[in-house]
């Protein structure tokens, strides 16, 4: 008889990292390649195009490329973590997505100091790049810290019981 022993990795985390971060990443990448005439007014309206204005090749090629690293990310996501249950491998992927949080974070500097906290100032974009990294940094820090997650002494009782 066989039987599965439950994941490691307990279930805010499995939410998180398999289905919200991946969903939101997924959204970025179709309105960075797709939408990217709205995806540059709410980036910074005021060095957008103009409505009606073509966006410049160079300009469209890149968010094309963003959009090709956002959905990279979204695929690793989804399916590297799906296919482990490994602590270590979690660990070492989520703080590679934590070093990114920071950076994408600090992306955002030259719209000006009131985009990290003046949240009723935010449009959509706002969101996603500030309290959304944010949050996902928190809940990546929470798990690279252990919080919520079985002690190693208590792995090891668990398997020799």
């Amino acid at each position: 008889m066989t039987t599965t022993s439950p994941s490691p990795i307990p279930p805010v985390y499995r939410l998180v990292f398999l289905y919200l971060e991946p969903l939101s990443t997924l959204v970025g990448a179709v309105h960075a390649h797709y939408l990217q005439a709205k995806y540059l007014t709410l980036t910074h309206a005021a060095s957008a195009p103009a409505p009606g204005e073509p966006i410049p090749p160079s300009t469209s090629i890149v968010l094309s490329q963003l959009a090709n690293l956002y959905l990279l990310l979204c695929i690793n996501e989804a399916l590297v973590l799906r296919a482990t249950a490994d602590l270590k491998v979690w660990k070492v992927f989520l703080f590679g997505l934590l070093v990114a949080d920071l950076g994408h974070v600090y992306s955002v500097r030259p719209l000006g100091a009131w985009v990290y906290w003046q949240w009723w100032r935010w449009n959509a974009i706002d969101w996603g790049n500030v309290p959304f990294v944010y949050f996902l940094a928190a809940v990546r820090t929470c798990f690279l810290a252990g919080v919520g997650l079985k002690p190693a002494s208590e792995k090891v009782r668990l398997k020799n019981t």
